[in-house]
């Protein structure tokens, strides 16, 4: 039964569970109830208006004939292949054909390398938050409180696509995937401890992310229910400890954590940070507030998207997909090999609200006082899958079927749509030997 708890002094056993007896001197527990791309939004009208982030506004709306004539299809190719009336569109999925324009008509969304750079619009503003995740004060975006050297990479190149733009909690695909967490896909739950006499200020701190199976409670206004109980589900990759120090409230990373797992509030649903840090804040009002970073892999971003159903990301965004994949791979500033190696990750910051909560030890008896690890005792066992109901970026129709390809008929269709399907199955057995 979920329950929720008064105030209660902060000092109390540890479980022998996991970690051994021990006691934490201080220790504020939270879950995360609304967490984004850290982006600085540079206008105070709409998303798509130039700003100081993007002067020229967002990227612009992608004349999809233009597109596909420069492809190679023919005008008229282009204009029927983008007619609501062309019998192998499917309602609310564009034209799967979308997919075939690279070089010898090669699918842009697995092969983007065959398709010219289209560009992409970057973040020419000097305003970004995140963390210096390299040392380097002189390179690198300002934060808005007047730190230098910050490293966020994965702003400057999607920070003017529009779904990511916009005021903290309002850019559209902020929206999507918290309202996914809140109404019960994954919960995270933070516990911060430390063994000073001032939590305020205190050299010895940590601070875990935890898996929760524990759903979030919302209020009658429908926000996020402060002071519910959430039990630790431990797991194998799903656990994020960081050292840290509190400095005036403020918890700091005393040192980068070479490798932490976080669950993604994306399409990727999960998010590998090398070389992590936090910098968040204990409010007065007893929230938490801030960003975690680090340096995240950039091609399952692209992927993503890909299997988010390319065709439509396209059509509703404004953007070249293929143009995305060039610009994450252009933008990226560090690789696990070395400074000779190749670049295969990009510095990224997540910023994060959390509300006060109670923590709980796996096996719920009593609170969790002290950050530990509980990877030890996670119990093997399958992900919720990823639910794509693509392949290869384009959505068959609800017989699995997919109407396009190299070389697929554009105009007009010499056949109607259940004759192809028709021909293509018989297609598919001859080629099996009719099994």
């Amino acid at each position: 039964m979920r329950f929720s708890l008064k105030t209660v002094a902060a000092a109390a056993l540890v479980s022998s569970l996991g970690c051994g007896s021990a006691m934490a001197d201080w220790h504020k527990s939270y879950v995360i109830e609304w967490y984004e791309p850290a982006h600085y939004y540079g206008t105070d009208t709409g998303i798509v208006d130039p700003g100081t982030d993007c002067p020229a506004g967002s990227n612009p709306e992608i004349d999809h004939i233009k597109v596909l004539i420069d492809a190679g299809y023919t005008e008229q190719e282009a204009e029927w292949l983008r007619d609501q009336n062309h019998p192998y569109r499917l309602p609310n999925h564009g034209s799967n054909q979308m997919a075939f324009r690279g070089e010898g008509r090669a699918n842009v969304y697995t092969q983007p390398w065959t398709y010219p750079d289209p560009g992409l619009t970057p973040v020419s503003g000097t305003i970004s938050q995140g963390v210096d995740l390299d040392g380097d004060k002189g390179n690198g975006f300002t934060s808005p409180d007047g730190r230098t050297g910050i490293d966020n990479e994965f702003y400057r190149t999607v920070g003017c696509w529009k779904t990511y733009r916009g005021p903290d909690r309002l850019s559209s695909g902020a929206m999507t995937f918290n309202d996914s967490m809140r109404e019960g896909s994954w919960t995270v739950a933070i516990v911060v401890s430390g063994s000073g006499d001032d939590p305020m200020n205190d050299d010895d701190v940590k601070v875990a992310f935890y898996d929760s199976q524990d759903a979030l409670v919302k209020d009658g206004n429908g926000e996020i229910a402060t002071d519910y109980t959430f039990i630790v589900s431990p797991h194998k990759k799903f656990e994020a400890i960081f050292d840290a120090k509190t400095v005036d409230g403020q918890i700091i990373s005393t040192e980068p954590m070479d490798e932490v797992w976080m669950r993604d509030p994306s399409y990727n649903r999960e998010l590998q940070l090398l070389k992590a840090q936090v910098h968040l804040k204990m409010e007065d009002d007893g929230r938490l507030t801030g960003v975690f970073a680090g340096y995240r892999p950039w091609e399952p971003v692209y992927e993503g998207w890909v299997r988010a159903r390319g065709t439509v990301i396209e059509s509703l965004t404004w953007v070249n997909l293929p143009g995305v994949w060039y610009a994450l791979k252009r933008n990226a500033d560090y690789s696990p090999e070395g400074a000779d190696g190749e670049k295969t990750h990009i510095s990224f910051a997540m910023r994060v609200e959390a509300v006060e909560a109670y923590v709980m030890h796996p096996d719920a008896d009593e609170e969790l006082t002290q950050v530990a690890s509980f990877k030890d005792i996670a119990v093997e066992g399958p992900e919720r899958p990823y639910r794509s109901f693509t392949r290869d970026g384009i959505v068959p129709d609800k017989d699995g079927v997919i109407l396009a390809g190299p070389d697929a008929p554009i105009v007009p269709p010499t056949v109607t749509r259940e004759e192809l399907k028709s021909r293509l199955a018989a297609q598919k057995s001859a080629a099996s030997g009719g099994q």
